[in-house]
């Protein structure tokens, strides 16, 4: 789940350059793409690379992740059980916390892929045709997909294939510092208040080196649980209409509220200046009251015990429900790989109930397995209660993973936000205009 954690945090500022280099390599990925047709949905066949690392044919694979430090210990840890459960197959972890969307895009369209890795944005790897399609594998094996939660197997999907079995998850909520809310004698919040109260309270809390929230025009994503709350969403189901969907009645008030967190609090402060990871350490630090993120800091901010925190879900509008937003990954491997058996073999113990049981343990992450969700408990701890209930009401899939051009799409109302948070616009009017332009992208 820190991959949630790292791509949230770097997002917005890696995608330009995440686009050109994937433009680039998905050309090569075209070109190579029919290299590894033969067999390579055959799982268990010699081209396919069948070797699984019997005795006396010890296989070394290579696992690429985005983990590094601490929050690469517990896949580490699961690794190493999977290593002492399969002897003849070692495990070689590639930790790459930097750049690691185009140094993957780049191994596959090279075919130096590793034989497995972690992957999230697959509307992005999957048009180069280098990933392989998991089905087969887990039809060969008569894999029980249902122990998984149904929205965390619809973001291993992408154009009708399965292209990963799903790694840990995390939905996001308001994590608030119970200090300042004392000092400020405002109530904490409590799980199903209204986007009033939130306004209101950003107000209270926000005074001089003090902010009550930070709302910022940028990242467009992490706006999506107040759109869908309110019956909009930014694209149509099906990834291909934007015009009608993004300037709906539904979002113009959904962005009005937003305008108002935006003047109640983070427009005293200067622009850009509070990115995701400032917005963190600016929270860590008591200058920020309110603040919005996945479950990913919670165990570095208890550990530290500096702050007496709360964490809440996010405020709803009249009339409207809880829709959360996940952030999840998947263990993929190339459509090219050498060692698919092995690595099919360390997929399944990755992403099953006793890897994850290891993964997952001291609250590092959600797993996607219900069962062991359930015996893990998290849904009952006071901090991680908010996150679990944002999971209850999420049916949607973030607008990045329905269409390969969303980055794109998203630059473009990502500029209409800036003009309504920044300069005023009107509302309705921008909203159209951004429609307008992402449509002519996603053509």
């Amino acid at each position: 789940m820190s991959m949630s954690r790292s791509k949230d945090n770097s997002r917005n500022k890696r995608w330009f350059m995440l686009s050109l280099v994937a433009a680039l390599c998905l050309s090569l990925l075209s070109a190579c793409g029919g290299k590894s047709e033969s067999g390579a949905n055959s799982p268990g066949t010699a081209a396919n690379g069948g070797n699984k690392g019997t005795e006396g044919n010890e296989v070394t694979l290579r696992f690429m992740t985005w983990d590094s430090g601490q929050t690469l210990q517990p896949y580490q840890n699961a690794i190493n059980a999977f290593m002492e459960k399969n002897p003849g197959i070692k495990v070689k972890v590639e930790s790459v916390p930097d750049n690691y969307d185009q140094k993957l895009l780049t191994s596959l369209a090279s075919d130096t892929a590793p034989d497995v890795f972690m992957a999230w944005n697959y509307p992005l790897y999957v048009p180069g045709g280098a990933l392989e399609d998991m089905q087969a594998w887990v039809d060969k094996d008569n894999y029980d997909l249902g122990k998984y939660y149904p929205i965390l197997m619809d973001y291993m999907k992408y154009d009708g294939k399965l292209w990963g079995l799903p790694t840990t998850y995390s939905t996001r909520a308001i994590y608030y510092n119970k200090k300042l809310f004392d000092e400020a004698g405002v109530p904490y919040p409590q799980d199903g208040w209204k986007w009033d109260e939130f306004v209101d309270t950003v107000h209270k809390l926000t005074k001089p080196g003090q902010y009550g929230f930070i709302m910022t025009p940028d990242d467009v994503m992490t706006m999506q649980p107040y759109v869908w709350s309110n019956g909009g969403d930014m694209v149509s189901e099906d990834g291909k209409t934007v015009e009608g969907v993004l300037n709906s009645a539904e979002n113009v008030e959904t962005m009005t509220f937003l305008k108002q967190l935006y003047d109640a609090s983070s427009k005293i402060n200067s622009a850009g200046k509070f990115s995701t990871n400032n917005g963190l350490e600016s929270f860590q630090t008591g200058q920020i009251a309110m603040f919005d993120n996945g479950m990913w800091p919670l165990g570095d901010i208890l550990k530290e015990g500096k702050l007496d925190i709360g964490t809440v879900t996010h405020p709803l509008p009249e009339g409207g429900s809880l829709k959360g937003i996940i952030h999840t990954s998947g263990y993929s491997m190339p459509k090219s790989g050498k060692n698919k058996e092995a690595a099919w073999e360390l997929i399944k113990f990755m992403s099953g109930e006793e890897g994850i049981k290891i993964i997952t343990a001291n609250k590092f992450a959600f797993s996607p397995v219900i069962s062991v969700d359930e015996e893990n408990g998290y849904a009952a701890d006071p901090y991680l209660e908010a996150f679990a209930k944002e999971l209850e009401g999420s049916d949607k899939l973030i607008a990045s993973m329905r269409n390969e051009k969303w980055s794109e799409a998203e630059d473009m109302i990502r500029a209409g936000v800036q003009a309504i948070f920044y300069n005023n616009a009107d509302i309705q009017s921008t909203l159209n205009d951004a429609a307008k332009q992402a449509q002519a992208v996603l053509k």
